[in-house]
């Protein structure tokens, strides 16, 4: 039984414009450093991490979340398998609510071009 679904989409640009004024500080309070490390090893890290970001906001929306129990960003893990395939962990807090909430799968899909980064979440029971 689908249990939430969450849809997000990021401005590349707008990724890139914060990585130029705030630099790492942006990287470390939004991506794990396995995150960090996959999108830094890409031609266009922007675009890996518009993704990414989009993941995270789509998996909030998919669990409906309130500002009350705060944006738990790193607590949202995309990971990346050989073949490229997507995933999405949740640690900490962020699995909490969602086994409270009964989630017993996540899945996610990502996309992306030069300009726009979309992510999809379903929460499964």
């Amino acid at each position: 039984m689908i249990l939430g679904i969450g849809c997000d989409l990021v401005e590349v640009r707008r990724v890139e414009r914060q990585l130029e004024s705030e630099g790492r500080g942006f990287l470390e309070q939004l991506f794990t450093p396995g995150e960090i490390a996959y999108c830094e090893a890409k031609r266009y890290p922007a675009r890996h991490l518009s993704a990414r970001l989009a993941a995270k906001e789509a998996v909030f929306k998919a669990l409906a979340l309130d500002r009350s129990e705060g944006f738990l960003w790193k607590q949202a893990e995309v990971r990346s398998d050989v073949a490229g395939r997507p995933s999405l962990v949740l640690h900490g807090r962020l699995r909490e609510l969602a086994d409270g909430r009964g989630v017993r799968s996540v899945h996610v899909a990502l996309s992306h071009t030069d300009s726009v980064a979309a992510a999809n979440v379903v929460l499964e029971a």
